[in-house]
């Protein structure tokens, strides 16, 4: 299981110092784009590295707040069903509590931006990965 680590920032909270729910997909997305270069599927130096994964849906199931100052840890896990890719993310918070989980399920588009196949780099990197359990 791959794990991302984030430290809240001031701007990510509201006036009570919690964090702002519309955050928590940025948190999975931090995560996830870590997970494809830890992977070798992405390159910061080349963004055009990456295939364009458009999000198709997303979830996030909110279970406890988070703060400024948290050090977070995001899991991330991938698997591909057909010609979608679905990542789950598991959000921990303070005292290591799940905080939160969610999901996204993306689909790959080519350039022109019509669905592609998920190229085999991607392909062979999930098959690869070992989906624990269902988060969400």
């Amino acid at each position: 299981m791959f794990i991302h680590r984030h430290k809240v920032q001031f701007y990510e909270t509201d006036l009570m110092g919690i964090v702002h729910h519309s955050n928590y997909l940025r948190f999975f997305e931090g995560a996830r784009v870590e997970w494809a270069h830890a992977r070798g599927i992405l390159d910061y130096q080349e963004p055009g590295s990456a295939s364009h994964l458009a999000v198709f849906e997303s979830q996030v199931k909110h279970l406890k707040p988070t703060f400024f100052g948290d050090e977070l840890g995001v899991a991330v896990q991938g698997r591909r069903e057909g010609n979608r890719i679905i990542f789950e993310y598991r959000l921990y918070g303070r005292n290591n509590e799940i905080c939160a989980v969610g999901k996204t399920v993306h689909v790959p588009l080519g350039l022109d931006l019509k669905l592609i196949r998920i190229p085999a780099d991607i392909k062979a990197v999930l098959e690869k990965e070992q989906w624990t359990e269902t988060w969400l």
